[in-house]
């Protein structure tokens, strides 16, 4: 009866994740706003069935869907800090100097922040 099981995704352990390069989306477009923050904007792919229901009712043209995710300030120092060439771990170590927080804390903080960049498509991990 396994005919229909889902397979197990592989999964990384924590020192893995750790060295994992992060790369930027080249379609991001960046903008540094008052005191530095910054302000991504991106493009949104809609479901193909979304799409044409969107047009069919006339709310949609088929342009691609413009989003903006304003970050905050420790948001901003890690999307400052990502050049493409440094790892998770490397972008906590700045994060712990810059604000004194623990390692773990900021190891935490970095990599939920960097999940959530990954779900939006933002990012990449190498």
């Amino acid at each position: 009866m396994g005919l229909f099981k889902r397979k197990p995704k592989p999964v990384m352990n924590r020192e893995q994740a750790l060295n994992m390069v992060v790369v930027r989306n080249e379609t991001v477009r960046p903008e540094t706003g008052a005191g530095g923050l910054v302000r991504l904007h991106y493009e949104v792919a809609s479901r193909p069935w979304f799409g044409r229901l969107a047009e069919r009712v006339g709310m949609w043209d088929g342009s691609p869907v413009q989003r903006t995710l304003e970050l905050d300030e420790l948001g901003s120092f890690v999307w400052n800090t990502i050049d493409d060439k440094q790892t998770v771990r490397a972008l906590s170590e700045r994060f712990v100097q810059r604000y004194r927080v623990q390692t773990r804390e900021a190891e935490v903080a970095v990599t939920e922040f960097l999940r959530q960049l990954g779900r939006r498509g933002l990012i990449a991990l190498l």
